[in-house]
Formats: structure tokens, C-alpha cells, sequence
């Protein structure tokens, strides 16, 4: 089976070196930044293509990996050329996409997909180092997608399956667990540098608790994973907490741990706190602060 990609970004690049790795055959790419594609060839000894039409001659798979406001156009446009069929599997690796969007192809008879990554590709070759241990969701309806989980079962990636209308709150829950831990270390890091402590330094200090905390959760689950002040309904170190920040003059921050120490206080009451005298004496705390 040839893949051959359309569009080479971080994601194209790093999963393309991934499936070489594996034995897959990368027949090239085309993307209009010659740099990119250049790169994106020699990292899978494959060849550069002049544009979609040449990829798809090339392959079995065409994978669309361009940004994702651009992958139904660049769908459109390869279908209106007539330049795939029912002998192509044609996909996309967006997250936020369901395998609709890539409509004109499946008119034409070829099985589409969507094939997301669950990792972040922030830089190439740490991507390329995660993958071996990255899951998949793979959507799609057409039986011919079996070929598809030949080629992650080929590469040792896990994988489940999702419905096209699963894919908004799939994608919801991968931004909160990337892009929303990411902010919520940010406004740690914004308290620390208020307290005198250095950003490189603190969070360095942190990181054992960060990776203790996501252990635990592996662990115990979230509900009884959960410590601290509101886990024990310290209603003074909550209120405490919320006067440095009116101190500190951080208004914005102090609206943030209201809120979160709200969403907390529901989850402690599902596991660790059992006191709903205690825990409602928090909550009206909290709930003033917002």
C-alpha cells in the first residue's frame, strides 16, 4: 500500500518518517513551500510531487494534511479533476473534522476517513519519538477502512473507532486535556512569579507534582485521585487563597480559581468529601468570588 500526502506540515512529516519506520511505502508529497516538502521527501525517501493530481496517480491512500480551514477545498479541488476513484482510500488527520467534509471523493467512489493522532506535534522530532505510543481515533463508515487499521496495526499504534457525529466532542475533550492543561500551567506560573519565585525555576519545582498528580489520576481515577485544600473543605485556605489575590491585584486569575475551585468542590463530593455541610460553606465562598 503507497501513502502519499498532500500538504507537509509537522503532522504529515513526523506521522509519514513514523510509517517508514514501519515498512509503509510513502510514494511523496506536494505542498506549495518547496522548503517543506524538500524536508518532508528526504525524512521518508519518498518523491516530491508537483501537485495533488501527482500524488494521487502515486497512491492508494491520499492523506489531505493541510490546515484544516483548507482540506475541503483541497478535496474539491482534486475531485473536480476527477483525480480520485474507488481504487483510493482518501483521508485527513484533523481532529476537529469529521470524514464529511471530504464528500466530493466519496462521490467518486473512493472510501474516506479521518485519522487523528491523539498527541500534540509541537516539534518534529519529539513527535516522531511519542508516536510508537500514540493512539488513534479513526472515523469513517466505508468497510475498505480495514486497510487503514492493517497500516496502524503494522505500526503497533492503538486505535479505536468513532461515529462522524462523536468527532466535536472527541476533539473538545483532546483540547481540554492539551490546550487547556497548557493554560492551566500558565496561571500556576503567573501566581508563582507573583510570589518572587522564578518561572524557569517554579516550574521546574512543579513538575514532580504535575507528573505525581497524572499518575494518580491514571491510577485512582479522577475522583479519588483529587487532594488539597478543597478535597478537605479547608474553607480558610480557600478564602485565604482568594484574598492574596485581591491583594496581588489579580482579578482575572482570582475568577479563574473560583471557577475551578468550583468545578473541584462538584468533583470532591463524588469521591473524597463526604461533609456536604463542610463542602457547602466552600461552595458559598467560591461562589461569591466569582
Amino acid at each position: 500500500m503507497r501513502i502519499g500526502f498532500i500538504g507537509a506540515g509537522k503532522v504529515a512529516t513526523a506521522f509519514g518518517r513514523h510509517l517508514r519506520t514501519n515498512g509503509v511505502n510513502i510514494s511523496g508529497y506536494c505542498d506549495p513551500h518547496e522548503d517543506k516538502v524538500a524536508h518532508a521527501c528526504r525524512g521518508t525517501h519518498s518523491r516530491v510531487r508537483r501537485n495533488a493530481l501527482e500524488v494521487a496517480a502515486a497512491s492508494d491512500v491520499v492523506l489531505i494534511t493541510t490546515r484544516d480551514d483548507q482540506i475541503q477545498a483541497a478535496c474539491e479541488a482534486l475531485a473536480r479533476q476527477q483525480g480520485v476513484g474507488p481504487r483510493h482510500l482518501v483521508g485527513h488527520m484533523s481532529g476537529a473534522h469529521s470524514s464529511s467534509i471530504l464528500a466530493p471523493a466519496a462521490q467518486l467512489g473512493a472510501a474516506v476517513f479521518s485519522l487523528h493522532p491523539l498527541q500534540a506535534f509541537a516539534q518534529e522530532e519529539q513527535a516522531i519519538a511519542d508516536l510508537p505510543h500514540t493512539y488513534f481515533s479513526l472515523e469513517g463508515a466505508d468497510p475498505r477502512l480495514k486497510k487503514v487499521e492493517k497500516v496502524l496495526e503494522k505500526t503497533g499504534n492503538k486505535f479505536f473507532r468513532i461515529r462522524a457525529e462523536d468527532k466535536p466532542l472527541y476533539h473538545l475533550a483532546a483540547c481540554i486535556f492539551s490546550n487547556y492543561l497548557v493554560t492551566l500551567a500558565a496561571c500556576g506560573l503567573e501566581a508563582l512569579a507573583q510570589s518572587g519565585i522564578r518561572t524557569r525555576e517554579g516550574f521546574q519545582a512543579m513538575l514532580p507534582l504535575i507528573r505525581g498528580t497524572i499518575d494518580n489520576v491514571a491510577r485512582l481515577g479522577p475522583a479519588e485521585a483529587l487532594t488539597g485544600p478543597i478535597a478537605r473543605a479547608d474553607a480558610s485556605t480557600v478564602r485565604h487563597h482568594l484574598e492574596s489575590l485581591d491583594v496581588a491585584g489579580l482579578p482575572g486569575l482570582k475568577a479563574f480559581y473560583a471557577f475551578m475551585g468550583l468545578k473541584t468542590l462538584d468533583l470532591a463530593t463524588q469521591g473524597v468529601l463526604s461533609d456536604s455541610k463542610m463542602a457547602e460553606a466552600v461552595r458559598t465562598i467560591l461562589e461569591q468570588a466569582q
